[in-house]
């Protein structure tokens, strides 16, 4: 991580700043709570083509298996960002633009995507099963040049950071620029575009299997 800081030193000293947006491809991994894999498969089928509300905590948790406080349905509260998405180029945009960018959509919190995410569920089976979905945000990079944003893309596409939600004012805020690691926030729109190749839906835990008489491990 040593070259984002040496980047990000250099960047503080210039006068003459420019924002640059570009759609970034990113992994998650979600967990659901289900009786069976057709179940669980409903309900993940919920969220695809959706998008989440990176700034609503109700979509996250790092509670323990088997515990009333683990959602129905959740992430995990890391994601991993890969690279640039394909079909999208680095563009130089304004203040307006980016705080346009900024704004959370009213239909990506859980209680619009997920009507019943308030009521409270617990599988019968105690199972919990889960999958690495593909996910898509707008990233905004703040740099004096064009050169230096698509040179700071090449080396995010190599350190692939994660993106904690620990620290979700330095990732989804304006005010992340002054406080992040990186010269790099995120749109807290974040769009589920597919269940990836490298973990498809599966079981991840249950009580009768693993943890019998437990408290249950945390994901």
């Amino acid at each position: 991580m040593s070259g984002f800081r040496m980047t990000l030193s250099i960047v503080q000293l210039s006068f003459h700043m420019r924002y640059f947006s570009v759609g970034l491809q990113m992994a998650a991994t979600v967990y659901i709570q289900a009786d069976s894999l057709t179940e669980a498969q409903g309900k993940l089928e919920q969220i695809l083509s959706k998008s989440i509300d990176a700034r609503d905590g109700r979509w996250f948790s790092d509670a323990s298996f088997g515990t009333p406080a683990l959602p129905e349905i959740s992430f995990a509260t890391a994601m991993e960002i890969r690279g640039p998405a394909q079909d999208d180029t680095c563009k130089t945009i304004n203040i307006d633009d980016v705080e346009q960018l900024m704004w959370s959509s009213s239909d990506a919190s859980k209680s619009k995507v997920l009507p019943r995410s308030s009521s409270q569920f617990r599988s019968k089976t105690g199972s919990f099963y889960w999958a690495d979905l593909e996910v898509r945000t707008v990233g905004i990079m703040k740099f004096e040049t064009e050169t230096e944003a698509k040179a700071f893309l090449s080396q995010i596409t190599e350190e692939r950071p994660p993106v904690h939600w620990e620290m979700a004012d330095e990732w989804f805020e304006l005010d992340g620029f002054e406080k992040a690691e990186y010269p790099l926030i995120l749109s807290p729109n974040i769009e589920v575009l597919a269940v990836s190749d490298a973990l498809p839906l599966e079981l991840h835990w249950s009580i009768s299997e693993e943890m019998k008489g437990g408290e249950g491990a945390r994901h």
